[in-house]
């Protein structure tokens, strides 16, 4: 299957939030079909963890040249994928169309995930003790339809595809925008970004100036969770080293341990050594001691 492409286009947004509206029922619709629990219940209680896509309006200058602006805040389904390198439960994986998805069953809540994502996408819930995030449609997507935000997105802001054909769409209205606003307009995430994330999977046409506030970091990367790797080879390599210096002073006490003992028997071994020459001795004395005691009875006799 060749990698697929989901595309927000900030420009043709006209934020109605229906993709996000579709989003949170998909996933519910998830719930009943997977883990058979009613819709009347998946209705009735809230279940934020499950909001993959969530717009976060941010206003910018001052009256009269103020804006507001919408940033979505998503999975953008990297390429060199940290958070599945990271995890220790082998619970995210790779799908052939490149979407990175968490496997509920397999995740321990470690939040792993959550210290190695450089735009703070996982969402951890208490209640169950997992973390969620976009899975890009995984499931739709394999079997011919699109993302339910691609699909109910009414004026065409976000479209979907295989790679080509969605690099392709991009490109030309990045340069449209280019050339009829007079501002450059990029399309973040088809180039390669840095070596932590390499490419995403969710593209985004956005003006270059404004990259920053829709959340989009030209090098996006987390500091702790590149330091975490290195740190963890080291530990490994201070604990043979520990576990050898254990060893060698057990050795070590073993060897003196061993001498303290051939000295104690040496010792015990003189000791009775001049014990059984002073019972030698005295035995001798005795001896001699009795043949003149007889010695003078005899002459007595006489």
């Amino acid at each position: 299957m060749k990698r697929y492409l989901n595309c927000y286009d900030t420009h043709s947004c006209v934020r109605c939030f229906s993709c996000m509206t579709n989003c949170s029922v998909e996933n519910r619709v998830r719930l009943q079909r997977d883990q058979h629990i009613p819709s009347e219940q998946t209705a009735n209680h809230p279940m934020h963890h499950l909001n993959y896509l969530m717009p976060r309006l941010k206003e910018f200058g001052v009256f009269p040249k103020a804006r507001q602006i919408i940033e979505f805040h998503h999975c953008m389904h990297c390429e060199n994928h940290p958070c599945l390198d990271i995890c220790p439960a082998f619970a995210i994986v790779k799908r052939p169309s490149g979407a990175v998805v968490i496997l509920e069953e397999r995740c321990v809540g470690c939040r792993s995930c959550i210290d190695a994502c450089p735009y703070d996408v996982p969402v951890y819930n208490p209640e169950t003790n997992k973390t969620y995030k976009c899975i890009l449609c995984f499931d739709r997507i394999e079997n011919g339809l699109v993302p339910a935000c691609v699909e109910a997105c009414p004026t065409g802001a976000m479209f979907s595809g295989p790679e080509d054909e969605v690099l392709k769409e991009a490109n030309e209205r990045a340069s449209f925008y280019t050339e009829r606003y007079g501002e450059p307009y990029v399309v973040y995430g088809a180039q390669r970004l840095n070596g932590y994330v390499g490419r995403t999977g969710w593209l985004t046409i956005v003006p270059e100036a404004d990259l920053e506030a829709y959340g989009l970091p030209q090098d996006p990367v987390k500091s702790a969770a590149i330091m975490r790797g290195p740190l963890k080879v080291g530990g490994a390599g201070l604990a043979g080293l520990t576990a050898l210096a254990c060893t060698g002073h057990f050795l070590y006490w073993l060897y003196n341990r061993k001498l303290e003992v051939a000295r104690d028997q040496e010792g015990r071994n003189v000791l009775e050594q001049g014990a059984e020459a002073g019972e030698g001795t005295d035995q001798g004395t005795t001896s001699g001691q009795a043949k003149e005691e007889n010695r003078q009875e005899e002459t007595d006799g006489d």
